[in-house]
This record gives C-alpha cells, structure tokens and sequence, in this order.
C-alpha cells in the first residue's frame, strides 16, 4: 500500500536529505557516516533509520549499508531542491553570508508551503534571465544594506522640489535651471526613446523653456533642443546643480 512520504516530520526529512547528500560523495552510506554528518550518536541514527524503512523509504539491514528507494529518492531530491533553493535565495540574492544561508536554510526548508516555494523559485529565475542584467533596485538594495542609506536614485521616489538633496523630476524643474540625470524611472517603450535622445545617466541638461501648462518642456541636452511633455518629463530624475 503506497505511503503519503508529504507526512513525514522534518526530522526525518533531514534524515533522508542527508542520506541523499552523503551518496553524492561516496558510494555507500553507513550509520557513522550518517552520525557524523548530523553531528548525533548512532543509536539515534538507528532509531531514525527503523521510521524510514516502515515508510519504504530506505533499505536497511542492521549496521548495513543504507540504500534510498525509488520513493525514498523522490522525496530526498524534493527536500534537498528546496534547501538549495533557499540558500540561493538567503546567499545570491539577499546577501546573506553562505554559512549563515546554510544554517538558515536548514532551518525554514520544512515548513514552507509549496505556493512559497514556488513564487521564492520564480523570484530567482526572474532575477537570473532578467534581459536587463541584475535589476537595478536590487543592486540599490545592496547598496542600501551596505552603507545604511538610500542612494540617490531612490530618495527620488520621496523627494519633491524642495528637497535639501536636490533629487527631482525633470517635470519640476524651472526655466534655466541646469540639472544631472540620475535615472530615468520607465521600463518600457518610452525609457528606449529617451536614452536614445541622450537622456543617460550622468549627463547634464537645461531646462530652456516650459509652456504655461508645464507642457512641452524645452530641454537642451547634448547642445540638441529636445521637446518633451509633462508626462514623459515626469520620467527622469535629475539631480540638481
């Protein structure tokens, strides 16, 4: 009769996990090689083995060498799937020291539920084939954890015109007032067309002319007049000088 193995406690999932890790490295798996590698003593390997086998998980004779079902197999890679996973997660993507993602991953890998896992999974395979390269947000939030400060392309979400580091739209800008591009905040269609009007970052700008309504704004950039209207100059923060 086939066993539900979703049902079994994490600690005999660290049990078979270890058991799946040790057979990557050695061709057999005894009891002292599971005790060290848990750091316990053996008779609690024992016990531990005795639980696995009624659940036709492992094939075990006594003080033998330690054999994975097929189900046993299955349930290893799903467990060991998910701490990997985690400790991607915890490590590459958060920062977190590899020792400590370890550890911690060890820890929260059994209660996740599958829809966690999952949206964990796809958070990582979004970061990795990002056609951009690493978002820049998340390359913000490295710098945020690093030297406890927002940089200034962040502060631009918060700040209005008269903020004291001087991190504003384009859009609030005055006639004659000079200002260096610090990020352009659109991902689509109209992010191409003004990088491809010059609008980079680092470059310098000068506001030349704006309509009564605030719509077109003259921008000189590059020595080129360039036209843009209120919506689209919404889209470029720019740093004040």
């Amino acid at each position: 009769m086939a066993r539900n193995v979703l049902t079994i406690s994490p600690s005999l999932e660290d049990y078979l996990e270890s058991i799946f890790v040790i057979k990557q490295k050695k061709q057999t798996v005894r009891v002292k090689d599971l005790a060290k590698h848990l750091k316990v003593k053996a008779p609690s390997v024992v016990e531990v083995l005795r639980k696995l086998k009624e659940k036709n998980l492992i094939v075990h004779e006594y003080y033998g060498y330690i054999e994975l079902t097929q189900e046993g197999i299955n349930k290893a890679k799903a467990v060991y799937g998910r701490h990997i996973m985690l400790k991607k997660f915890l490590h590459q993507i958060l920062g977190i020291d590899e020792k400590i993602a370890e550890t911690d991953a060890c820890r929260i890998e059994h209660y996740l539920s599958k829809e966690t896992l999952e949206r964990i999974i796809k958070f990582i395979d979004f970061i990795e084939t990002c056609p951009q390269g690493e978002p820049e947000w998340l390359n913000n939030f490295y710098y945020f954890v690093k030297h406890k400060k927002r940089p200034l392309e962040c502060k631009a979400k918060f700040l209005g015109g008269n903020s004291q580091n001087n991190i504003v739209k384009l859009s609030d800008l005055k006639v004659g007032a000079k200002a260096k591009i610090s990020k352009i905040t659109d991902t689509g269609i109209l992010k191409s067309k003004l990088l491809g009007l010059g609008f980079v970052k680092g470059e310098i700008l000068k506001i030349e002319k704006v309509a009564p309504l605030g719509s077109p704004v003259d921008v000189l950039i590059k020595n080129t007049h360039i036209s843009l209207r209120k919506e689209e100059a919404e889209k470029v923060i720019v740093e004040v000088l």
